[in-house]
Order: structure tokens, then C-alpha cells, then sequence
């Protein structure tokens, strides 16, 4: 997670660096039209709420779950409608390729003198559709910070497909997510580029239960992420 802040500082100076060597202002009559459309491409670090059972510590079979969390990656097109001169209405349609771990800690002889590990991959393809109202400042020359708040529902496209064999925890198709987070706009001079990370927090337990101790000793797994998004509008 640190690395994704990181990187975005370095590209949010850089931009901004640039932009406010020119004199010029770009774009001027850029917030006064109706609709943009455009293009948004981005990275994000994906992992899992978990709450335990409520038999979990009567349990024998598993002492520990962990969920871990790597870098995926999402591209799509935006669209964009302005309500005033303060407030936007957006639409985003994003392809989204993730990987998320479970690891459960459990005890492999019966006198529990130790601790073994079983790690299970969950990887998603998902289609997002993520809704927001964004709220601009005032532009700073040609720079404009901005707030966003809105939905996403996340289709997955693999989940309960597990491949033949391998040991698998399957997720629901659908997962209902609320979103918030703020960026920056930078007016170019052909286009303007936005820099953004916001938080997506899944609302419902998005796991399917089998009759393993992997999926019944957790009552609830909730989808949670951070993403850094760079959209490029026209």
C-alpha cells in the first residue's frame, strides 16, 4: 500500500511541476461544457475483511486466518456530466484483474506443538461499474483538486470457477461496494489528465460456503480496496 501513495505523489508533483511552468491557461472553457468522455487506467491493491465464525476458537481444525493482499491492475472508459459549476456526475465501466490470499494457519498433529500454513488463491476478473458524484474546487490556474463519493457493483467473471483439482474458496458473482476519495485535475493543453485514489468497501459477505473448514469458519468475507485510477479526458 505504501508504494501505491508513493507513486502517486511522484506523478501528482511531476504533473503539477510542469503545469505551473506555463503561464497559460489551458483548456479555459473546459468546466463549462455538458459531457466529457474519456479513458482511465490504473492499479489497485485488493484484500479481505474477515470475520470469524462464532464457534471459531471451538474449533480444532484451523487456528488462524490471514487475508494478503497484492497489486492488480483496471482499464476502462469514462464519461462524465456536469450538474453545476461545483458538481459532476460520473459513470465508469473498468475491467479489473486481481489476486487476493487466504492463508489459514492450523495445527498438524493432533498435541498442537505446532503450526502449519495453507494459502488459497483467489483470483478475480471483474467487470466494475463504479458511479460517483465528484465535487471540484476552484481551479489554481490549471490545476483543480476534487473529492469523490458513489457505488461500484463488481461482477465477477471467474468466480466459482475453480480449475479441476485445485483447492478454491468461492466468492459470489456479485458484489455491491460504496466508494469515496479525492485527486486532482491537471488542464493540459490538449486534455485534461486526473490523478485519484479513493477506498472501495464491500458491503455484503461475498462468500460461498461448502462443507470445508475453509469457508465454515468464517462468518463473513468482505472485499475492501485501495485504488489509484488516471483518467484522460477530452
Amino acid at each position: 500500500m505504501k508504494h501505491l501513495y508513493i507513486l502517486s505523489l511522484l506523478i501528482c508533483l511531476a504533473v503539477f511541476d510542469a503545469s505551473a511552468q506555463k503561464s497559460m491557461r489551458n483548456l479555459h472553457d473546459y468546466n463549462n461544457k455538458l459531457c466529457h468522455f474519456g479513458f482511465s487506467v490504473g492499479i489497485n491493491s485488493m484484500t479481505f475483511g474477515i470475520t470469524q465464525s462464532d464457534d471459531f476458537y471451538e474449533r480444532a481444525d484451523i487456528y488462524g486466518i490471514e487475508a494478503k493482499r497484492y497489486v492488480g491492475f483496471h482499464v476502462g472508459p469514462v464519461a462524465n456530466l456536469r450538474l453545476n459549476r461545483y458538481f459532476d456526475f460520473r459513470v465508469l465501466f473498468d475491467l479489473s484483474f486481481n489476486q487476493r490470499d487466504l492463508v489459514y494457519y492450523y495445527y498438524p498433529t493432533s498435541d498442537q506443538s505446532t503450526i502449519a500454513t495453507e494459502t488459497i488463491s483467489v483470483n478475480s476478473t471483474l467487470l466494475e461499474f463504479p458511479v460517483q458524484f465528484k465535487y471540484r474546487a476552484e481551479r489554481m490556474h490549471n490545476v483543480a483538486p476534487y473529492l469523490i463519493a458513489g457505488g461500484n457493483l463488481r461482477y465477477d467473471l471467474t468466480a466459482g470457477k475453480p480449475k479441476e483439482g485445485e483447492l478454491a474458496v468461492k466468492l459470489k458473482k456479485m458484489d455491491p461496494c460504496v466508494e469515496w476519495g479525492g485527486g486532482f485535475d491537471f488542464y493540459l493543453q490538449y486534455f485534461k489528465f486526473s490523478i485519484e485514489l479513493k477506498y472501495s468497501k464491500g458491503l455484503n459477505n461475498c462468500l460461498e460456503y461448502d462443507d470445508t473448514p475453509y469457508t465454515q469458519t468464517i462468518k463473513d468475507l468482505k472485499s475492501n480496496a485501495f485504488v489509484v485510477s488516471f483518467h484522460f479526458e477530452g
